[in-house]
């Protein structure tokens, strides 16, 4: 307030009966009272009557516009956000009434609710999920074992609301998160519009669909939240209806913790904790008004997800995904819509790939790096090996290639067909795998890069450790072993040469006058080339007949001790290595089954064999 209005409002509340009594209640001097007082009744404000001023009703007036004014500002919490999320907080812990299990268990086409949940924020990059369970815990325990998804219990949840249940994760959550209610079904891109969305708060809003137990939602002009009720009698205007999505900074969770710590209603639900916060601070509404979307609460809504909700959310997921591949590929290769004949997904499990084939007939593939994947690869380092790869005829022809996004324009290989553990191992395809791995080991390609097993190996565990990730039993008690086996390449010798470094089969194709091709160059660099040799055999699951017959191939004049003492270190290495990549992966929340297990189990068993056949240390 200026010194006008503080005198309008000390007018207002008391008494006021002399230019000293005014400057003793404002802090001003006589002087300044005195002048003033005089500018407020010339203006038609304030009047004296019977020894008193009061306000007029243009110094009302006046008063309660900036009193207005005052309630419509808020505090930002800018500044106090990060830049990237990558945690969720997902409420499961309710007590179900209508089903014989909780409803984030419930299945939708095969996929328990919760998984269908977690999979949509992780393919926004979302890495941490922490659930907060209560009814029938034991059974989210079974459902997620041996999964690195971190389940905090209420044990408190027949009594109490889901605030209750928030405060649970305080101790372990300590960066801004995505607060997700498990007893829905909804779209991708729900969770795009709220983490996407500018400030560091906001609340998934949509326009009311009449439910029983909606929360309707008032927002100031501003677009702030203003009121939460679910009475439509408080309202004076319904801007949404509240969906369970919501992006919550640090700075605001603390507040929130900060009002519920003298809580005396344990019925109270955080969204009117956020109300309450949201008169001082500002927290947005976003608004998705083409949302598809639906809540688990009783039969019938589990019947109308599960035949009409997910249906029509997975046909427009797919749309989605081919239209932003179709405005990629125009701003990547310059043509219009009406050029592009056919488009479609050809899967991937890190990236999304897509076969494209335009009106003239011209065949690509593009790839749509999946979030988070920079983290792991430096495109840089990739755009320059795939493209001196390709200059020498080892990757298809390069169209087009964005260091920043990581998409990707490559021709297509005519009549492709992929290499898988089965056919790699056919003997035709073993002489084709064998001479395209010879002729890049003994090239003179130059690349960026080095992959050392060693320090791929120590930035994972930097990384698991970062992320509160999980080691295997075995995990820590292999490792003076597994640098025991660095001591042992040293002594035979390291060679340096180009190295593709993934050598699953998948990344082996082959065209339709049988000519070998090697895509996916994300880990490329020097190396020792007995890595590659050691990977591919590892990856297509050879027997030890097949190896020695695909190592015929490779090596000509036949293969010394050296090579094959190293070809044994690399095995044990890649599943040592590729076990910590799993556990990082499962850190994020992806479920990888035992991979990652069986990989370590292979290595603790290599180490016996290992020592058994060149002596232990």
């Amino acid at each position: 307030m200026d010194k006008f209005d503080k005198v309008l409002y000390i007018i207002n509340q008391r008494e006021v009966k002399s230019q000293r009594d005014l400057a003793a209640s404002a802090g001003i001097s006589v002087g300044q009272a005195n002048s003033i007082l005089k500018e407020l009744e010339a203006a038609g404000c304030i009047e004296k009557k019977q020894g008193c001023y009061y306000l007029k009703k243009k110094g009302r007036k006046a008063l309660e516009e900036k009193l207005r004014q005052n309630l419509e500002q808020r505090i930002s919490f800018d500044g106090e956000s990060q830049k990237r999320l990558r945690t969720a907080v997902i409420l499961a812990a309710g007590e179900e009434k209508n089903f014989e299990c909780p409803s984030g268990l419930l299945t939708l086409d095969g996929e328990a609710a919760v998984d269908i949940l977690i999979r949509k924020m992780m393919n926004l990059g979302i890495e941490q999920f922490y659930i907060v369970t209560g009814y029938e815990k034991e059974r989210y325990e079974e459902h997620f074992r041996g999964r690195n998804v971190h389940l905090v219990e209420n044990p408190r949840y027949k009594w109490t609301g889901t605030m209750a249940s928030l405060a649970q994760v305080r101790p372990y959550v300590k960066e801004d998160f995505l607060l997700v209610e498990c007893n829905q079904i909804l779209e991708e891109g729900a969770f795009e519009k709220v983490i996407y969305a500018p400030g560091p708060d906001s609340l998934l809003l949509v326009n009311p669909s009449g439910s029983a137990d909606c929360a309707y939602v008032e927002m100031d002009k501003h677009g702030n939240i203003f009121r939460i009720s679910k009475d439509i009698r408080q309202m004076n205007k319904i801007d949404g209806e509240l969906v369970g999505v919501s992006k919550i900074s640090r700075a605001l969770f603390d507040k929130m913790m900060e009002y519920y710590q003298d809580n005396e209603n344990p019925f109270l639900n955080y969204e009117y904790v956020i109300e309450n916060i949201g008169r001082l601070y500002k927290i947005q509404g976003v608004i998705a008004d083409d949302l598809v979307w639906g809540l688990l609460e009783d039969e019938a809504m589990y019947a109308k997800a599960e035949n009409l909700i997910y249906p029509r959310i997975k046909i427009r997921e797919k749309l989605a995904k081919e239209n932003n591949a179709r405005a990629t590929l125009k701003e990547c290769l310059q043509i219009e819509e009406k050029d592009i004949e056919k488009l479609r997904i050809i899967g991937g499990m890190t990236n999304m790939n897509f076969y494209v084939r335009t009106c003239s007939k011209k065949e690509y593939i593009l790839r749509m790096p999946g979030a988070a994947t920079e983290e792991m690869i430096s495109r840089s380092k990739e755009q320059f090996n795939t493209l001196q790869a390709s200059l020498e005829g080892f990757h298809p022809q390069i169209l087009y290639f964005n260091v920043k996004s990581g998409v990707k324009v490559t021709e297509y290989i005519k009549g492709a067909q992929t290499l898988n553990g089965k056919t790699a191992r056919l003997e035709t395809n073993m002489k084709r795998t064998a001479s395209i791995l010879k002729r890049l080991h003994q090239s003179e390609i130059q690349m960026q890069g080095e992959f050392d097993v060693w320090k791929e190996y120590e930035s994972y565990a930097e990384t698991i450790k970062n992320m509160n990730g999980r080691w295997y039993q075995d995990s820590r008690n292999i490792e003076p072993f597994f640098y025991r086996l660095r001591d042992d390449l040293e002594a035979l010798g390291r060679v340096r040469k180009p190295c593709h470094n993934d050598l699953v089969p998948e990344n082996l194709v082959k065209d339709e006058n049988g000519r070998m091709y090697l895509i996916d160059w994300e880990y490329s660099g020097f190396n020792d080339p007995m890595w590659d040799v050691a990977a591919h055999l590892l990856e297509g699951e050879f027997s030890k007949d097949e190896e020695e017959l695909f190592l015929s191939y490779y090596f000509e004049n036949g293969i010394t001790d050296i090579q094959k003492q190293k070809i044994e270190i690399f095995k044990m290495c890649q599943d040592i290595l590729w076990s910590a990549w799993t556990i990082i992966k499962e850190a994020k929340g992806e479920d990888l089954g035992t991979y990652g297990k069986d990989r370590l189990a292979r290595a603790v068993k290599g180490e016996k064999e290992y020592e058994k056949r060149y002596g232990k240390r």
